[in-house]
């Protein structure tokens, strides 16, 4: 059974909704920074795809020991920590134009990334109620979302160029520490151990770890590469940052209505025609690119449709696992989530250099259609429950 609310857990689930708007900013506005500088010294869309994956990487390969680290150092010394790394990782790409340094920092992105995200989530899930489930994780994502639409447009104020940018969006992450200050010590107990490995989670739940895989692959091929692919087809510079944050805000308005869908009606058919919605999206973007009367209400309904799937599993894994196999479960996502983030932007960066510039949204079509299929397998074998 959920605890009941308290006043600890509406701190708790302002501090998470607060955090993880200001690391979307921040986030959101330092990764179109780097594609930006990268495709202006001269590299190509599967160099800047790499980059992009660099912080999925950290995530594959972090996730799994971090239900341990947890019990053993604490969940709030690591969501502080987590804070502190990514703004001195984030503020240092002002440093230097390396190329090696940047994909040092990028991985050390990834790794705050990581942490901060599997305690946040375990903690929301945690607390959440489960008649309210869904929209708690809707207001989440959305959280996640206003910030990553926010950050874009922030570049068309402070600009690109220069080492200013790279220092706001650092002074951004250390605020996100403010929302954590009137937790006090009241961090989520998670030292409890699970009793199964992170690594059968794919066989257990197939259709939450299809869904994580899709999401990551949207995520990080589309906040890389949504930019290039918006100048690629003649748009202009600040026309195609806002193609990002059109997508983005389709999250925003999109996920408590599927949160609220979610809540009332049969979770596995929701999941599914999230996935529908992304194949459709993704095969009718070339054909509307140019066209402002159907490109921006298209992108709208693109976005919150793909990232709906992402919500219902997060209500999923909150619904089906308890206790300390909460947090591996959490972990074990966000290994998929580094999995299909690593993949994602090469995948997606060498089809638009190879089918130059639709590769992208064909590449994603494909991938929403195999999403659909696990999807339809696993209704057909429980009916969504």
């Amino acid at each position: 059974m959920t605890e009941p609310a308290t006043a600890d857990n509406t701190r708790a689930l302002i501090a998470i909704m607060a955090a993880a708007t200001i690391m979307g900013v921040s986030l959101s506005l330092s990764i179109p920074l780097v594609s930006l500088n990268m495709e202006k010294w001269g590299y190509g869309s599967d160099v800047i795809g790499l980059m992009g994956s660099l912080p999925s990487l950290t995530f594959l390969f972090v996730s799994p020991i971090l239900p341990a680290l947890t019990r053993h150092v604490g969940s709030g010394k690591m969501l502080w920590s987590s804070l502190l790394l990514a703004a001195f990782s984030i503020g240092a790409l002002s440093l230097s134009d390396n190329i090696y340094f940047w994909f040092f920092l990028r991985l050390m992105i990834g790794l705050s990334m990581a942490v901060l995200f599997t305690i946040s989530e375990t903690w929301l899930n945690k607390i959440a109620h489960e008649k309210s489930r869904g929209r708690t994780i809707a207001i989440y994502v959305s959280s996640i979302t206003l910030g990553f639409a926010f950050g874009p447009v922030l570049i068309n104020f402070i600009g690109a160029e220069g080492s200013r940018p790279f220092i706001i969006s650092a002074l951004i992450v250390l605020a996100g520490g403010l929302a954590f200050l009137p937790v006090g010590k009241q961090f989520p107990d998670l030292g409890e151990k699970g009793n199964y490995s992170i690594f059968s989670f794919v066989k257990i739940a197939p259709m939450i770890s299809a869904a994580t895989l899709l999401v990551a692959f949207f995520d990080g091929s589309v906040l890389t590469l949504m930019p290039v692919y918006g100048v690629k087809n003649g748009q202009l510079l600040e026309t195609a940052v806002l193609m990002t944050s059109a997508l983005l805000a389709g999250n925003i308005l999109l996920q408590l209505p599927i949160g609220w869908l979610a809540d009332r009606y049969n979770r596995g058919w929701v999941i599914l025609g999230c996935g529908i919605v992304g194949v459709l999206g993704a095969l009718l973007l070339p054909f509307v690119v140019l066209n402002h009367y159907l490109l921006w209400p298209l992108l709208v309904i693109w976005g919150g449709g793909v990232v709906g799937t992402y919500t219902i599993a997060l209500v999923v894994m909150g619904q089906h696992f308890k206790g300390g196999n909460l947090i591996t479960a959490t972990a074990a996502v966000n290994m998929l989530w580094g999995l299909g983030g690593l993949f994602g932007p090469v995948m997606a960066g060498t089809a638009m250099e190879v089918y130059e510039p639709h590769g992208m949204p064909l590449t994603f079509a494909a991938a929403c259609a195999a999403f659909v299929v696990i999807a339809a397998l696993q209704l057909r074998r429980t009916g969504g429950g």
